[in-house]
Order: C-alpha cells, then structure tokens, then sequence
C-alpha cells in the first residue's frame, strides 16, 4: 500500500521551508562557531563537508524509506525530530564549544585543536538533523507524485521550491537574521520552520504541531546571555554579531596595575584586533606602538605635521590613538570593513584620536576607488584572527597601494610570524619587494608580530631615527621614556631584516596564505631535542657569534653559530634555550636551559637559568593543554566519521 498523496500546494510549501531552513542553518552554523574556533576557510569546509555528506546519507535514507507504507508518518517526524535537533543545537553550541577548546589556550599553538574542534561540534551539532533533511526530499516526491503527477514534474516542482526556499534562507540569514536578531535566535528560526514544514504534510493532530511549534519559537527567549562569557579575569563590556563576524569588547587588569580594554574578533584566545590602556597613549609594547615609526621615514626633510595617513584595517583606532599622541596634526584616514568595529571604539575607546576621514568599506575596494595619495598606508587587516585576507597581500593588491603613495611614502603592514623565515612573512615581504624592489621586516619584541616596510622610492634608512628627538609634547613621562626605547630599537639597522626574497610572490588568483599559515602554525617541528655542537669552531668564536645574533634577533642564526662550536658550553646552551623560547620551540628550549644547568658550575648562572626554566614552564603549561586538547579532538573526530560510515551500512540494510 502506497503512502497517501499529499497536495501540490502543501508539498511546495513543506520543500520551501525545508529549503530555507537548511541554508539558514548551514551559514548561521559557521557564525554560532565562530566564536569558538573561528570562521576561517577550515571551519568553513568542516561545515560544509560534514553538512554535504549528512545530507547524501539522508537522501539514501530517505529514497529506502519512501516506499514504506508508513512513509506518511516518518515524513513528519523527520521534520519534527530535525527542528528539534536544530533548536538543540542553537542552545548547545556554547557549552560544546567552550568544552572542545578550553579558553586561554595560546593562538599559535591552538590550531589544531580549533580545526578538530570545529570538525567534532559541526558533526554533533549539525550531522543529525541535516541527515534527517536530507531525507526529506525523495520522500516530499513520493508524496507529490501519490497524486498522479508524473515523477518527472514532481521532482522538478520539489527541487525547485527547495532551491528557492534556500535562497531566501541564504540572505535573510546573513542579512537579517543574524545582524538583526543573532545566531541563536537565527538557528531556532530555522528549527521553528522545519516544524512548521511538519505541521504542513501531517494528515492530522495539527493543532498540537502547532502548539509544538510555539513552543520551539519560545525557545528564542533564552537566547538572552552572552554568546560566548569572557575568560576568568576579564570583564564583559560589549557582544556585537555583525554581518562579518562576532566582536567582544573586554576590560582586563595589567600585571603593572591599572586595566586595559581590548577589541576581540570571532574565538579570541590570546589574540586582539583593537586595544586601549588605561593612563597610556600607547598600548604597552604591543605592535601598534611601533607603527608609528612609519611618517618619521618618508622624508627628514618634510614635517610630520603636513603629511596623511591611511588606516586599513582601522579596527577601533588604536593607531589613530597613538598618532595623536606622537604626531600631533598629522591626519589619518581609517578604512575598515565593518562598521560595528569603529562604533565600539567611538563608545568604548575613547582617547584622542588623530583627525582624518572614516569610511566603512573593504580596503581593496576602497584603494580602487580613492583619488588621493597617502605619505603612509598601514594595513593591518586580519580576519579570522591569524589570517592576512588573500586579497589584500598579493602583488596586485600592493601595486596598487603604491599608486596612492606619495613619493617616498611608506608601506607598513603588520604580519604575523613566529620568526623572520615564517612562510607567511617571507611571502608578504617577497611580494611587496616584486612591486617596491625591497622589502624589510622589524621583530616587534615580546610579541608574535613584524613591522613591514617599504618605501615608494630608495629604501627607508632606519639608522635616521637615532638623531630624532625622541620627547613628544603630548607623551606624558613613562609614554615618552617608552617611545624612546622604541626609537632606540628601531634605529639599529642590525634588528632589521631583508625580507624581500625567499618566498613566492602572491598573486590574486593564486591564494596561498592558508596553506602557508598551516606550515608556520601547525606543522611545528618542536621534538625536545638540543643543538649539537660538533662544528668546528672554537668555543670563543661560537660564544661571540652566537650574542651577536642573540643582539640582533636572530634566533635561527644563533642556533646555526651554538652548532659550529666544537663543544657544547653553559652560555651557548643558555642562549639556545633563549632562541628556542623565543622561535615558541618550548620543549627544545626545556632541553637546552636543562644542558645549560648541567654543564654550569656557577651559582649565579644556575640560578639564572633556573628562573628562566621556571618561567617557561608557564608559557609550556598552556601549549601542552593545547596539544592534548587537539589529539583528544581528533580522536572524538575520527570516531564520529566511523559512526557515520556506520550509519550508511545501516541505511543499506532497511527494507
């Protein structure tokens, strides 16, 4: 006995529905993660792969299941159980996030368990109820086709109201949904649709689907909390969900005393996009301070006063913070995608910022379009935390940067690498030397950031800077001894790499930074191990060209100067263990502070080493959370993918 017919009016309707709600679900899926594990392109591809292959597995199911006699009822409670699953998900996305990537958990080393991560929530979250959608389909067709229309026509009549619904669902998700309401509210709007898809094809018992329905829809109002609470220690200032990406403002105390707030995007961790400290004009040494660099290198000659500045990637102003302290008068021009990010700093950080104009707009699009020529143009934009946006770091990107530079201007760009050989910095800087014929890299201290440069004409002389005056008027006396460390640090032509080689040029239709940045972030060779010193220099020549690398910051160098010494000593061991810690090779630099303890017969260098081994051990602690967090991600990967397998063996043996 065939299942009974269902008219065409409903059975379109029913498919619209569960159109819409699954391309809601399937883009609100990527931002109720993003602030989790991000919404990089590998948490877009686990979405997206776990959603493609939940629904071919239901779709097979769904075509054994609509002979059945029975097809009528399992029709609705498909439908129902997948709305269910997916208001489930909207009020459970939170806690599995928090618990499959603990907070606190350094960035650099967190990306495998972020990837894993996204892979195990997407598959507990999402496989279950798009499984069940996917069945949904061959069964609406059968449905269709009871009533003596062809299969042909039904199918196409499905497929296309299905298509449809997903269309609406695609826009209102990113263009309403989300920005208006949140992606919580967005994910149970979904599961409201999906039951009410239910209540269409059901033969009877409507008015309780319906009672059901409202009750899901209720559902939204516990949706009222913070979509992702601040870490221990920090204060909840702000949570914007925009239609780019989830935004955080938080307040912190600093080790020194007094707070600082920070503009946070998507999963956080230990990174900032936009910062701001209490009584500073500046940003405690992060890379921003030395920024500001920049106008003092286009010309000795011309004031800092009379020149302007662009800003991509402006965030909520913190270079603009800094150029009013230390360049009074000098104009600065702020680009950044999302207008959420400069509304949060014109609430929330409020310091005097240089006077310029403000446009909310992509920085590529933004340089096509514009008339006028910069003296400096800074681009720190990120998305997705650690990632240069592909579009805004290839060598048609930076061709036409220097089209809007003045002569002499100055290029600036924030990278992040771990290293001066980092992929992703060799690659940027081989790229703008295609186009500028240099390109030179300064190590901010302290930190996992390089300052960028080049210069539209000769290269930048940085030895310039010693004879600057290093006192702003505007600085109080901590900002002014500070800037002048700065200046110090900076003026010494050794802390300054070429960067101009060693890597591929980036072109706008070969996009390689991904892949790059999992080479510099997840394939780490970190194994424990000390320098061998079997080289053939003696221990004098091998201590003296291993400080002078240690002076310049050449970590690799160091390492390659302690291997040329015929014989391991406490120094070279002390400072290997140093370039270690500094390259975040934190088992490597264990090994070589404990060689260093062994071979020391000094009670002043033991205790020295002793204390940097300790303070290791806190930078060690997080990494290792992070490892284990990753391997147990990726087993509970591993073995959610065999359940699957194991589903569709199942399916085939259905009557």
């Amino acid at each position: 006995m065939n299942a009974p017919a269902l008219g065409r009016p409903r059975a379109i309707a029913a498919a619209a529905l569960v159109g819409f709600a699954c391309m809601a679900a399937e883009l609100t899926a990527v931002r109720i993660q993003a602030p989790h594990f991000g919404d990089s392109a590998y948490v877009w591809t686990n979405v997206i792969g776990v959603i493609l292959a939940a629904l071919a597995l239901g779709a097979y199911l769904g075509g054994r299941l609509a002979g059945r006699t029975d097809a009528a009822q399992w029709l609705v409670r498909l439908l129902g159980a997948a709305g269910v699953l997916v208001v489930a998900a909207a009020l459970l996305a939170g806690s599995l996030g928090t618990w499959l990537l603990p907070p606190n958990l350094p960035l650099d080393a967190a990306m495998p368990a972020i990837v894993r991560g996204s892979l195990v929530a997407t598959t507990l979250l999402f496989a279950p109820p798009m499984l069940l959608l996917g069945a949904c389909s061959p069964m609406l067709v059968c449905r269709l086709s009871a009533n003596g229309e062809a299969v042909g026509p039904a199918a196409g009549a499905i497929s296309a109201a299905g298509t449809l619904g997903s269309l609406a669902g695609t826009f209102a998700a990113t263009h309403w949904l989300v920005p208006w309401f949140g992606c919580r509210v967005a994910m149970t709007l979904a599961g409201v649709c999906l039951f009410a898809a239910a209540v269409l094809v059901a033969q009877k018992q409507r008015g309780v689907g319906a009672g059901i329905m409202l009750l899901l829809a209720g559902a939204c109002l516990l949706h009222d909390g913070p979509l992702r609470p601040a870490f221990a220690g920090r204060q909840l200032l702000a949570e914007r969900e925009t239609r780019y990406q989830f935004l955080q403002v938080l307040r912190e105390p600093k080790e020194s005393g007094g707070n600082r707030t920070l503009l946070v995007i998507n999963e956080g961790l230990d990174s900032f996009h936009s910062v701001a400290v209490d009584e500073s004009s500046f940003t405690d040494g992060a890379y921003y301070d030395y920024h500001a660099l920049a106008p003092l290198l286009v010309d000795p000659g011309q004031p800092v006063s009379a020149m302007r500045a662009l800003s991509i990637g402006d965030a909520a102003g913190t270079l603009r913070t800094i150029y009013a302290a230390v360049h009074p008068g000098l104009q600065v021009d702020a680009v950044d995608i999302d207008p959420a990010c400069m509304e949060l700093g014109d609430e929330f950080f409020r310091g005097e910022k240089a006077p310029g104009e403000r446009f909310a707009l992509d920085g590529r699009v933004f340089l096509h379009l514009a008339a006028r020529q910069w003296n400096v143009i800074h681009v720190d934009a990120y998305a997705h935390q650690v990632y240069v946006p592909a579009h805004l770091s290839s060598r048609e990107f930076f061709a036409e940067a220097k089209q809007h530079l003045a002569p002499n201007g100055i290029l600036a760009c924030n990278v992040g690498a771990l290293h001066a050989d980092d992929p992703v910095l060799r690659a940027i800087g081989t790229t703008i030397a295609s186009v500028f014929g240099h390109a030179m890299a300064l190590q901010v201290p302290n930190t996992r950031n390089f300052l960028v440069l080049a210069r539209h004409g000769e290269r930048p002389l940085v030895s310039q800077l010693a004879a600057l005056p290093a006192a702003a008027n505007r600085l109080s006396a901590a900002d002014a001894a500070h800037w002048r460390d700065i200046l110090a640090a900076a003026a010494d032509p050794a802390r300054w790499w070429d960067i101009g080689s060693g890597g591929p040029v980036l072109q706008d239709d070969r996009p390689e930074l991904d892949e790059l940045l999992t080479r510099s972030y997840v394939h780490r060779d970190d194994r424990g191990e000390v320098v061998l010193a079997r080289g053939p220099h003696d221990v004098v020549a091998a201590e003296i060209a291993a400080h002078g690398a240690a002076v310049r910051r050449d970590w690799r160098g160091l390492l390659q100067a302690v291997a040329t010494c015929t014989e391991p000593t406490a120094y070279l061991s002390e400072l290997a263990g140093d370039a270690r810690w500094s390259l975040r090779e934190l088992r490597s630099a264990t090994a070589e502070y404990e060689r260093a303890l062994t071979l020391t017969k000094d009670p002043a260098v033991s205790q020295r080493v002793t204390q940097k081994k300790n303070q290791l051990q806190v930078d060690l602690l997080p990494q290792q959370e992070a490892e284990r967090v990753a391997v147990r991600n990726g087993w509970l990967a591993i073995g959610l993918v065999g359940l699957l397998a194991a589903l569709f063996v199942g399916c085939r043996r259905l009557p």
